[in-house]
């Protein structure tokens, strides 16, 4: 699919320029000048766009995936009920089993995952810095 988006792009700017150099030149196609210039201005935004497309298409495949883990470490979340220290929050659109590090949490204050302790989440206030990220 990207290939043919590129080579779709390429094909529509050698035509554009064909038809600004045909039109520069003088060699008159049947048509007027404004409308060759017009012509050639609506074929190289439509090469712009398939090129962006292209591009996105592209820059999508090497793009890492992120999940489990990797995904929950860092986040931000909501805690739903008060943890003190275990309480439930709900980060990433899911509820989560969680446990507040070297400190209460109360219902409705923002969480971030340090890290996971077994299928529990280990979190802190989301604006506190913790110097250690190690799991007890």
């Amino acid at each position: 699919m990207h290939t043919w988006l590129g080579l779709l792009a390429g094909i529509l700017v050698v035509a554009a320029g064909a038809l600004i150099i045909s039109a520069s030149l003088g060699i008159a196609l049947g048509i007027s000048f404004e409308i060759v210039i017009s012509l050639a201005i609506i074929l190289f935004a439509i090469a712009g766009i398939t090129a962006w497309l292209f591009y996105a298409g592209v820059k999508a495949q090497y793009k890492q995936v992120k999940t489990g883990k990797e995904a929950l470490i860092g986040a931000t979340g909501v805690a739903i009920t008060d943890l003190k220290p275990k309480g439930e929050i709900r980060i990433l659109g899911e509820f989560w089993q969680a446990i507040a590090k070297d400190t209460e949490i109360a219902n409705g204050a923002t969480v971030e995952v340090v890290c996971l302790d077994g299928i529990l989440l280990v979190v802190k206030p989301a604006e506190e810095k913790l110097n250690s990220t190690e799991c007890p």
